[in-house]
């Protein structure tokens, strides 16, 4: 899996653990009429820039292992766009509702190994192509990637960390 990909799906997932119906793409085959609202999850925008000396963040311990590895990484924000849509049953109140929602579960934190540090809401209106109220979240997050490398300085695995400081 990308790195995009894996952002996009940490948030949906995330959405989804908060009891929110998120979906990270939205299918032309699944463009039926909804009866509830829905957040659809993108990635509009990284940066990326090195954390430490040459990305070099120094040594980590593996429990399992028990060895010691060499960790590399860089500090990384991404933005998120979220998609919110509610039937014209529902009107947009239903996207007011599903923001409220939204903004619960950011104030409970934030997807694993991402902070959530600021986000905003456009405004809602008819989105004629759907046939429902459409409203436009963006969150910013930051977050660390790490890398792990074996003796030989091979890479072996990335991982997103959130809120970690930086010297």
């Amino acid at each position: 899996m990308t790195t995009l990909a894996l952002l996009r799906e940490t948030m949906t997932e995330f959405l989804q653990n908060q009891g929110i119906r998120a979906l990270s793409a939205w299918p032309k085959a699944e463009r039926t009429v909804r009866t509830e609202p829905l957040a659809v999850v993108r990635v509009k925008e990284v940066e990326a820039s090195p954390a430490g000396f040459h990305r070099y963040l120094g040594e980590v311990y593996d429990e399992t292992a028990r060895v010691w590895t060499e960790t590399y990484g860089c500090a990384m924000t991404a933005t998120f766009g979220l998609a919110l849509y509610s039937p014209e049953a529902k009107g947009e109140e239903g996207c007011r509702d599903l923001l409220d929602q939204v903004a619960e579960a950011f104030q409970r934190g934030g997807p694993a190994g991402l902070t959530v540090e600021k986000w905003s809401m456009g405004e809602i209106a008819f989105h004629r192509d759907s046939g429902m109220f459409r409203g436009e979240v963006a969150a910013q997050c930051r977050a660390v990637l790490t890398e792990k490398t074996d003796g030989d300085g091979v890479f072996l695995a990335f991982e997103v960390k959130g809120g970690m400081e930086l010297w």
